[in-house]
C-alpha cells in the first residue's frame, strides 16, 4: 500500500481549475487563461551527436515528430556525458519542460535524482531498470527486428560467422544480440557468433577496430549496433546490418537492410497523455506490432540471399506482427 499522499502536480491543478472554469458560464476568460497558463514544453537529452544515423539521431527525430503532430515546443541537448545528465535535466526542469526524455541506458541514477526534487515534472528514461511516480521508460524493441536480421545474416554469411559489435552490455543491448543470434541459428544451427563490447556509447574508431577484427577471424556478415561498425564493413567489403534509421547509404554495397526504429508515436504518445493528465510510469514499448519497428530495404543486396530464407524472414515478420510468434526477451549477461 502506498502511504505517500497525492501530489496534483502544477499542470494537473490548472486543468482542475480550468474544469471547473469551464462550469460557470459567466467565467469563461478565466477557463482561456488558466488552460493556456501551463502549456507543455518536451526536452530530450542524448549521449552522442543528433546526426549519428544511430539511436542519437532516432531518438531526436522522434522528438521531432512529437512537435509537429501536435504543436509543442521541444528542446535538445545532445553529446551530454552521463557525469552531466543531472545537471541538464535540472535546468530544464527548472525552465518549465514538463515531460523530459533522458535518452540513455546510463542516465537511470540522474533521472531518479532529478525526479524526485521536481515531482511535478514527468521523466521519460530510456531503458531504466528503476523507476518512480514521475519516472516511467521505454524500451527498444529493435530485438524484434534483430531475430529477422539474425535470420538474414546466416542466409547471407558464406564463412558460418557473423559479428556483433556493442556499446555496454545494457538490457536492450543484451536483447538484441540475443535475438539476433536465436534468429540465425535458426537458419543455421552451426553458426558461430562474436561479440564485441565497447565499453563506450560512442566511439566510432573503436567500433571500426573491433569489427575489423572480427572480420579477420572470419565473420563475413556484422551487426553494427555502434558507429564506425559500417566503415569496416565497407574497408573489409562484407554485409553489415545497419541500426535504427536506414543505414544503406553509409555503405550502399555493404548495408544489407537496416532495423528501423521509428520513436515519433512514443514521444508524442507520451507527451500527449501528459497534456491530457493520464501519463503513467510504466514501461513504454513499441514494437513491431505498433509499426515502430521494421526492416529498411535492401536497396538490391537480397540477391546474397536464397529466396528460401527471404521468404521464411518475411512469414516470421508477419508472425511477430499478428502475435503468432514471440520474439525472446533474453537479457541474460554475455561477457
Amino acid at each position: 500500500m502506498n502511504d505517500k499522499p497525492m501530489m496534483i502536480s502544477k499542470r494537473r491543478r490548472l486543468k482542475l481549475l480550468a474544469a471547473l472554469a469551464l462550469s460557470v458560464a459567466s467565467a469563461p476568460l478565466l477557463a482561456s487563461v488558466a488552460w493556456a497558463a501551463d502549456p507543455l514544453k518536451v526536452a530530450m537529452i542524448l549521449p552522442g551527436p543528433i546526426n549519428d544515423n544511430d539511436w542519437n539521431a532516432g531518438g531526436y527525430a522522434g522528438l521531432q515528430a512529437a512537435a509537429k503532430n501536435l504543436g509543442i515546443e521541444v528542446a535538445y541537448s545532445e553529446n551530454v556525458a552521463d557525469a552531466d545528465a543531472e545537471r541538464v535535466m535540472r535546468d530544464y526542469a527548472s525552465r518549465g519542460y514538463g515531460l523530459i526524455f533522458a535518452h540513455s541506458f546510463s542516465y537511470g541514477d540522474a533521472t531518479l535524482a532529478v525526479a524526485e526534487d521536481f515531482p511535478d515534472v514527468d521523466f521519460m528514461a530510456g531503458t531504466a531498470q528503476n523507476l518512480a511516480d514521475n519516472v516511467g521508460t521505454y524500451d527498444n524493441p529493435d530485438y524484434q527486428g534483430a531475430y529477422l536480421t539474425g535470420m538474414l545474416s546466416a542466409g547471407a554469411s558464406k564463412s558460418g560467422i557473423i559479428g556483433w559489435v556493442g556499446g555496454n552490455p545494457a538490457p536492450n543491448m543484451l536483447a538484441n544480440y540475443h535475438a539476433w543470434t536465436a534468429g540465425a541459428k535458426e537458419v543455421n544451427p552451426d553458426v558461430t557468433v562474436m561479440i564485441s563490447w565497447l565499453g563506450s556509447w560512442f566511439d566510432p574508431p573503436k567500433a571500426k577496430e573491433a569489427a575489423i577484427a572480427q572480420v579477420e577471424q572470419g565473420a563475413d556478415v556484422l551487426s553494427a549496433q555502434s558507429v564506425g561498425v559500417i566503415d569496416a564493413a565497407v574497408e573489409k567489403k562484407v554485409l553489415v546490418i545497419g541500426a535504427v534509421s536506414d543505414q544503406n547509404h553509409l555503405g550502399p554495397e555493404a548495408v544489407l537492410t537496416s532495423v528501423l526504429w521509428d520513436l515519433g508515436p512514443l514521444v508524442t504518445e507520451a507527451a500527449k497523455s501528459v497534456i491530457e493528465d493520464r501519463w503513467e510510469s510504466k514501461t513504454w514499448s513499441y514494437g513491431i506490432k505498433e509499426g515502430s519497428i521494421r526492416l529498411a530495404d535492401f536497396h538490391g543486396l537480397d540477391a546474397n540471399i536464397s529466396p528460401e530464407v527471404l521468404k521464411a524472414t518475411e512469414a516470421k515478420f508477419e508472425a511477430i506482427k499478428a502475435g503468432d510468434f514471440v520474439v525472446p526477451h533474453d537479457t541474460s549477461m554475455v561477457e
